[in-house]
């Protein structure tokens, strides 16, 4: 197990001090079928294809949900809570200007539209959700102060990490309230049912720790892992939503917090629970590389469906477990993901009847199975620096490495 450096963002590789991949230190991957040249057009599509076609500019926002079977967007929402970090990590990418314009822009947006503002409140810096806005909720603030982050470190405006503190606030005091998913206003009250994101939670308060340097952060972001220790199941999982149900939109972000709790403690209990967290996840892979979306305690599939987002988010998770451990089942969990992630892009080849629509060709489907044929900027994003990510984490592993790696790929009959 390897402690630190304590690079812990998650919206791009060069958060983890990855450089962008090139051919040749790739080369060894193309034993296993892994084309480099056809993942990245595949993310630049993504990006300057799918993800500009839902951009407002009178708004300054992308839209909701693209529904492919009326070939109608909803109006902008809170998938600009995370759409952005793909901008970000492609302005890392390509140096494109526009696309950092654009972040701020959808930030701007939030603040201005969903975070709660006023002096007065004792809920400063939350953010409301878009469904039922007399509630704010843990998860999306701890996003938001991350979309303000990557924008502070990127622009150096002080405007944001004052936005990001403000939202840092919001989380401290959810901690306050028993760790709480979201406070609602009619009755002014927190409430600790709910989706407990504590890998969100985390990430924000470790982030404020590492670009503010201020302690205060790093007492909030331990206590949100030490929780995290205090509510893992026997099997080795994360119950999140109502304390009942695992699912795999709390599941990457919370195998980080818990690798990311270790890197900036040395503390090996973290470790633990995060290789606990990585393994249940491999006895739980499905033959495509995906998960169940939602499962209990008991193991029964509540869910028959998969979201198709979550598991290159998942498989970034495994990138980051494998790289603290050296374990290299995660890595080979990971790549399992990434496949079935690729399979999941609407591309021209696709022979699907919806490759005809300009809007959702290059796009990334909501479901499998496909249920509704929406697409939305919160899933893409998880699929463009999925592939960033892990094109950067397997060129930086050395050629060496990468010979040893890939040869026992082979011998597992793994490809691409």
């Amino acid at each position: 197990m390897h402690h630190g450096p304590h690079r812990l963002g998650m919206v791009s590789p060069s958060d983890w001090g990855l450089a962008p991949a090139t051919r040749e230190a790739l080369a060894p991957w193309t034993q296993i079928g892994l084309d480099s040249d056809v993942w990245e057009e595949r993310a630049r599509q993504a990006t300057y294809h799918w993800l500009m076609s839902n951009w407002r500019d009178e708004v300054g926002a992308f839209a909701g949900h693209y529904k492919a079977l009326a070939r109608v967007y909803e109006d902008p929402q809170l998938t600009n809570l995370i759409a952005p970090w793909q901008c970000l990590a492609a302005y890392d990418r390509f140096g494109d200007d526009e696309l950092l314009i654009k972040a701020r822009r959808a930030a701007d947006w939030l603040y201005g539209t969903a975070v709660e503002t006023h002096p007065m409140s004792v809920v400063i810096g939350g953010v409301h959700d878009a469904w039922r806005p007399d509630e704010l909720w843990t998860k999306f603030t701890a996003e938001l102060v991350l979309l303000n982050l990557g924008l502070y470190t990127r622009l150096h405006q002080d405007t944001y990490l004052a936005r990001a503190i403000e939202g840092g606030g919001f989380v401290a005091q959810a901690e306050r309230h028993g760790f709480a998913c979201k406070y609602e206003q009619r009755h002014a009250r927190w409430i600790t049912r709910g989706w407990q994101s504590f890998g969100r939670a985390f990430a924000a308060l470790a982030n404020l720790h590492v670009v503010t340097r201020e302690d205060r952060w790093l007492t909030h972001a331990i206590a949100w892992a030490e929780m995290a220790l205090s509510i893992q199941a026997n099997d080795g999982s994360y119950y999140l939503i109502d304390d009942e149900y695992y699912s795999t939109d709390l599941a990457a972000d919370e195998l980080r917090a818990l690798v990311g709790a270790f890197e900036l403690t040395g503390r090996v209990e973290f470790c633990s629970a995060a290789m606990r967290f990585a393994d249940w996840h491999l006895r739980m892979q499905r033959e495509d590389g995906s998960w169940w979306l939602t499962m209990d305690r008991s193991g029964n599939i509540v869910s028959p469906y998969v979201g198709p987002g979550d598991i290159p988010n998942i498989a970034v998770a495994l990138l980051r477990c494998h790289r603290v451990t050296c374990e290299r089942r995660y890595l080979t969990s990971a790549l399992r993901a990434m496949r079935y992630a690729l399979a999941q892009q609407l591309t021209p080849a696709d022979g699907s009847p919806f490759v005809d629509d300009p809007n959702a060709v290059w796009g990334y489907w909501s479901w499998d199975p496909r249920y509704d044929h929406t697409m939305s900027g919160d899933q893409i994003t998880h699929l463009a620096r999925g592939i960033w990510f892990t094109l950067d984490y397997l060129a930086g592993l050395g050629a060496d490495q990468a010979r040893a790696d890939v040869a026992a790929l082979h011998d597992e009959g793994f490809a691409f």
